[in-house]
Formats: structure tokens, sequence, C-alpha cells
């Protein structure tokens, strides 16, 4: 498992009207792929899309979905998107969504359940047509603080049977929230 994959809604609704196509300019510096975390920049392109870019460690606006392949000399196997190439992809905008994560200096333990953590940013990892999310959360850090971006409301197991190595989160603070202060 890699990245951040939705799972659901808190409130139980499925991912209908949830994602939001968003733009990538020519300028942003990593790869994209599903499961990564991305901020809005503030900027939009001539067809009037906000564009997004890597986010950092706080707050973010979504989580990639999926990348829309522009069809031009573009192999249609590329699940993510090059650094320095413009392009679109799906967000996961859901306010009250559900993702299993990673946990990074971990594992969690049972007391760390309604802590918020921080995110984790990492590249992702691209092996041939393949593209490997390396983002979730940090144990280290993770507190009571609101302005963390992920709230932990489940330990789960990882490949191995570590209980507290994965996480089942919700969002908590996103740029897209209600009262959000923007960017």
């Amino acid at each position: 498992m890699a990245g951040f994959r939705y799972v659901g809604s808190y409130l139980g609704a499925d991912i209908n009207g949830k994602e939001k196509q968003f733009a990538v300019e020519a300028a942003h510096t990593g790869v994209l792929g599903p499961g990564d975390l991305v901020t809005i920049t503030g900027v939009s392109t001539t067809t009037g899309l906000p564009a997004v870019d890597i986010a950092g460690v706080g707050a973010f606006t979504g989580v990639v979905s999926s990348i829309i392949p522009n069809f031009s000399g573009e192999a249609l196997s590329q699940t993510w998107l090059p650094a320095l190439t413009a392009g679109s992809l799906l967000l996961n905008v859901d306010s009250k969504g559900l993702y299993i994560a990673d946990v990074f200096n971990g594992p969690l333990v049972a007391a760390d359940v309604g802590l918020n953590a921080p995110s984790v940013v990492t590249a992702g990892t691209v092996s041939g047509a393949l593209y490997t999310s390396n983002m979730g959360i940090n144990s280290t850090g993770k507190a009571t603080t609101a302005t963390l971006p992920w709230n932990i409301v489940e330990l789960l197991a990882d490949d191995a049977g570590v209980l507290g190595n994965r996480a089942l989160v919700r969002a908590n603070e996103t740029t897209s929230n209600p009262g959000s202060t923007g960017i």
C-alpha cells in the first residue's frame, strides 16, 4: 500500500460529487500520482481550472484520485504526471473522506486514536509503468492540535500484521473545508 487510499466517507456517502478536476502547470516540481497530497497554488490556467502542486506538511486541498491523460504522445498505461509537465488530474476533496495511510515513525498505539497527525510528503516512485505514492502520516508530532491535517480514526495492521503501522484517517484541515483561511 502507498499514499492515501480513499475508502469512503465518514458520513457514509459515496464518492460521487467529491472528485473535482484541477490543473497542474508545467512548472510543477515533482512527479504526481494517485495517493498524493496536493494543494491549490492560487493561480488558474487559461481554461479557468485552479492549479495545484505537491502539498507541504500542513493543510492540503485534496488527494489525487487519477491523472487525466492528454492523449498527445502519452502512453495510456502511465498513471502519473511527470515533473515539469502540464496536465489535469482528479482530486478527492471530500472533507469527511476516510483514507488508509501508512504510518511513518510508528507504530501508533491505542492511545493515539482520536489524536491529530501531520502528513509525510515525500516524492513518489516511478518504476516502468507503475507509480507508488510515498506519502502518509507521521506518528512523530501527533497531538491534539487542531491545525494538524489528519485525525486518526482507527489503527490498522500492515502487511506483516503489525497493528498501528497503518491507520484509517480523516482530513482534519484542508484548504477546501468551509471556513478555511485560503492560501
